[in-house]
């Protein structure tokens, strides 16, 4: 409790604040993470062993991957596939994972900006993760520019627009 105390101090939060902090983190991620089969891996270790693996078969891991993580993460966690539980996974899981940031901006298209430090390989998976699991989980068709620390997929929203 004294380091409870005395982080909260340091990072001018109120003890119920961090203690909300935990709770919120623990429904989002702690309690799936477990469920889910979750390594907790250091970037470096991931970047090593990203640099191992050909672009190609990134790509493949991603798109293998990205549609079954989120079905899962979403499922589990909401109960229902929709584009707005799509966008609460990735934002919980750049809250949690830490492996990237996200930004969503949304005015006449959707797009998820992602930065992170884990270099080319990364943005490669990510690209494929996110572009598959758009087009499997939903039906959306999303465009990516990538660079060595950032991605951006943009794409409609599928549903029609209400007129009234």
């Amino acid at each position: 409790m004294d380091t409870v105390r005395r982080d909260s101090v340091t990072e001018g939060f109120t003890l119920n604040s961090v203690a909300n902090r935990q709770f919120q983190q623990y429904m989002e991620w702690d309690r799936l993470e477990a469920k889910m089969g979750f390594a907790t891996v250091r970037n470096r270790g991931l970047r090593a062993m990203l640099s191992k693996i050909s672009n190609e078969d990134i790509a493949a891991i991603g798109r293998e991957q990205g549609p079954v993580e989120a079905r899962e993460y979403i499922l589990l966690r909401w109960k229902t596939i929709s584009l707005e539980n799509f966008i609460r996974f990735i934002e919980n899981y750049a809250r949690h994972a830490t492996q990237f940031h996200v930004e969503h901006h949304n005015a006449t298209e959707h797009v998820l900006i992602f930065v992170h430090s884990l270099g080319e390989k990364w943005s490669i998976y990510l690209e494929a993760f996110m572009i598959a699991a758009l087009d499997g989980l939903l039906g959306i068709r999303a465009k990516a520019q990538r660079t060595d620390e950032s991605l951006a997929v943009s794409f409609v929203d599928p549903r029609p627009l209400n007129d009234g």
